[in-house]
């Protein structure tokens, strides 16, 4: 068991460093930073700290438990704003570890145009080769075991680590969907590529996973980055502190300096001190919330909640942007071909026949979600060349209620969608029904699109002055057409797939929506109903110049403070196409 703090041993101390937060980034800077003997650091996080939790270990199972009530929000015909329910909240990723310590174990990384975007809008060192480097520090990709079915890695040995703490691994079993999904799209024009760790991601590919090579179990970032340095004497970690609020001193006029975090505990609030930075690595939702609380934030959102106003920062939890997705389309699968599913591998019989073919797996039997294609709106649409001119259109119009910051990450992002090499949407295979999907004992598979970088805008504001009330979250789904067309041609890419064998001679019928939606209108008119996220929210602490609607600097300081950091994804000013659990380890080179 690692030692972690009790309460007793931290209150009223005074530490160099505070990390609010033990998630996948928290823990890489406590690591990092309590690599001097001469700093002392401190991360208070409000989950539990989940030692050996079988559940969270398991390469299966956790996925449909996380997923089953939460997956399809579904709107009606005008969007409203969506309060996330307690459950939720918590399961955001509320443990040390955080998000990596529950998310579906994909370990992918952007095109190389997603990070250089990033210096574009004035942050300098933030592109490509510096990701990259940092990246590949991190990492420990191990070789594969040789796969028993078609479905195989692609991909350049130097495009990833060999030699970082965090492993990850390909999974050594597929569903048996993947192999054919990728002829299906070879026929449409996307192609299985080799380079989509080198930057290079338009076209389908397997992804990697944070699985152990032997243990076949997750590899989180308490792993990896916390309980092998827990017992450094100038580390401390206190699990259950729950972060209300940065107490700060100065105006604006001088900037506000953090002089200690206040946290409640078993039903108390305490403090610790600051000697030199807090930092902010509580995630896109929390994050923001306790700067509200702390004062910092939008006036006009603070003051009727009694809250005194610090620093005026009124694009705090604002600019928020999550990958959007939806239910289908979704197949049942035929009977003798070798497929594996979430719902078939939980049977124990199951199970004991795969472990004939699979006998080099010491660990349980893992299936993850491995199948991925990327690909650029041009791919997918006709129509795609007159999108882009109307929401440019709409961009360019100075009667468009765009503030002058947010027309100019615009910009940066029409960049993104007139390259016909970066992908704007993608099609992930989803081998678990996450709800619902027909009869028991069948197989099942929801092959869905996401939606890559979209243009709509949301935010996340406190509306109350109790730190433990949640947040509430609007995340304006669709509310740029641009959106809805990007998810419906990648809604009409993955069902097309279908049309070609080998794909569409495992597939027994389409359950989800169903023959009957055919029309681009019914289409549109299934995935509003259906739609869900993907848990990638970011954005509500954006990296921007401050007069373009920054709320942090290149170096993650807070603007208008002198020792306030956020370290977490709520800082990318535009979404990244990919699966971000591996993104956030530029923290190391803050």
């Amino acid at each position: 068991m690692p030692l972690l703090s009790n309460p007793e041993d931290v209150i009223g101390r005074r530490f160099d460093f505070i990390i609010a937060g033990g998630g996948t980034a928290g823990l890489v800077l406590a690591n990092r930073l309590s690599e001097n003997p001469d700093v002392s650091v401190i991360v208070l996080e409000a989950g539990n700290a989940h030692v050996d939790d079988p559940i969270i270990l398991s390469p299966t199972g956790w996925v449909p438990q996380l997923f089953n009530s939460e997956y399809e929000w579904g709107l009606q015909s005008t969007p409203q704003p969506h309060s996330l329910d307690q459950r939720l909240f918590e399961f955001r990723g509320k443990g040390l570890g955080g998000s990596s310590s529950i998310n579906c174990l994909v370990y992918l990384k952007p095109h190389r145009a997603d990070i250089d975007a990033f210096e574009k809008l004035g942050n300098p060192g933030w592109n490509w080769e510096n990701y990259q480097k940092y990246s590949k520090k991190a990492e420990s990709v191990h070789a594969p075991v040789p796969p028993v079915r078609q479905f195989r890695p692609t991909y350049n040995h130097d495009d990833v680590g060999h030699d970082g703490p965090l492993p990850v691994s390909f999974c050594p079993i597929a569903s048996g969907v993947e192999y054919p999904l990728q002829k299906g799209l070879s026929e449409l024009g996307i192609e299985t590529i080799s380079t989509g760790f080198g930057g290079e991601t338009a076209g389908t590919y397997k992804a990697l996973a944070s699985l152990h090579p032997v243990k076949m179990t997750r590899t989180d970032s308490a792993n990896a980055y916390l309980f092998p340095v827990i017992d450094r004497p100038n580390l401390q970690v206190l699990t259950g502190a729950l972060v209300t609020k940065v107490v700060t001193s100065g105006d604006e006029a001088t900037g506000l300096t953090a002089d200690a975090v206040e946290f409640e505990h078993g039903g108390k609030f305490y403090q610790v001190l600051c000697a030199k930075d807090v930092i902010l690595s509580a995630g896109a939702i929390k994050s923001p919330q306790i700067l509200e609380l702390s004062g910092i934030g939008d006036r006009s959102i603070l003051e009727p909640l009694g809250i005194e106003t610090k620093l005026d920062l009124p694009t705090i939890g604002t600019n928020t942007q999550d990958h959007f997705t939806c239910t289908g389309p979704a197949y049942e699968l035929r009977d003798g071909n070798d497929i594996i599913t979430g719902e078939l591998i939980a049977d124990p019989d199951f199970r004991g026949n795969l472990k004939d073919p699979y006998k080099e797996i010491e660990g349980p039997l893992p299936l993850v979600m491995s199948g991925y294609a990327f690909f650029p709106l041009h791919k997918a649409a006709a129509n795609a060349q007159e999108l882009i001119d109307k929401i440019s259109a709409k961009i360019n119009d100075e009667a468009s209620p765009y503030s002058a910051g947010l027309r100019e990450v615009y910009h940066v992002q029409l960049e993104l969608l007139k390259d016909e090499d970066v992908p704007d949407v993608e099609i992930m295979v989803v081998p678990f029904s996450v709800i619902p999907m027909g009869p028991a004992g069948r197989a099942y598979v929801n092959v869905p699109p996401v939606l890559s970088r979209p243009f709509s805008r949301g935010t996340v504001h406190i509306n109350s002055a109790d730190p433990l009330a949640p947040p509430v979250i609007d995340p304006h789904i669709f509310e740029e057409d641009i959106d809805m067309e990007i998810i419906t041609a990648g809604f009409k890419v993955s069902r097309a797939a279908a049309q070609f064998s080998p794909y569409k001679d495992i597939i027994a019928r389409e359950v989800k929506p169903g023959p009957d939606v055919v029309t681009d209108d019914q289409i549109k008119e299934h995935i509003k109903s259906h739609v869900g996220t993907v848990w990638h929210m970011v954005g509500s602490c954006s990296m921007l110049p401050r007069d373009k609607g920054g709320v942090v600097d290149a170096k993650l300081k807070v603007y208008g403070t002198n020792n306030i950091r956020v370290v977490d994804l709520s800082i990318l000013p535009i979404l990244v196409s990919t699966h971000p659990q591996g993104d956030i380890i530029k923290a190391d080179h803050m």
